[in-house]
């Protein structure tokens, strides 16, 4: 009888229904926090492409002049642009190791690629294309 009552314990505590309402909020949030990451890193990509296009603009004009004060922006540019794409890989990794280590407390198991990752990872294409592009 008291090895009965223990696996009906065990039984509702694997089954409690607050666990995974506990679990669906962290991921909820977890996903709101991706979704930042993405907003800032997309600021990074596109500052540091504005930085480069701008000061190239710049200083084509200072040299038009004779008064060009730097040969160019571009370090400056490149650079904010490959650690916002460094971050993104960073940010979007750490995410799906969480994610996976949440998903094995639930008892339903999604099957579909969250929204969150395609698009974090559409971003760090995105940043590689325009490290390419900026660099070339």
């Amino acid at each position: 009888m008291n090895k009965e009552n223990q696996d009906q314990k065990m039984a509702s505590d694997t089954d409690d229904p607050r666990v995974d309402l506990a679990v669906e909020r962290t991921m909820l949030a977890m996903e709101r926090t991706l979704l930042a990451w993405v907003r800032t890193v997309m600021g990074l990509i596109t500052g540091g492409v504005a930085i480069d296009k701008g000061t190239a603009a710049i200083h084509d004009a200072r040299l038009a002049a004779g008064v060009a004060l730097m040969k160019n922006g571009h370090l400056a540019g490149l650079t904010l642009t490959i650690v916002g794409t460094v971050l993104m890989f960073v940010v979007t990794i750490v995410y799906i190791r969480r994610i996976r280590e949440l998903k094995q407390m639930v008892s339903v198991k999604a099957r579909f690629p969250e929204p969150g990752i395609m698009l974090a990872i559409f971003i760090c294409i995105l940043g590689i294309l325009a490290v390419y592009f900026l660099s070339t």
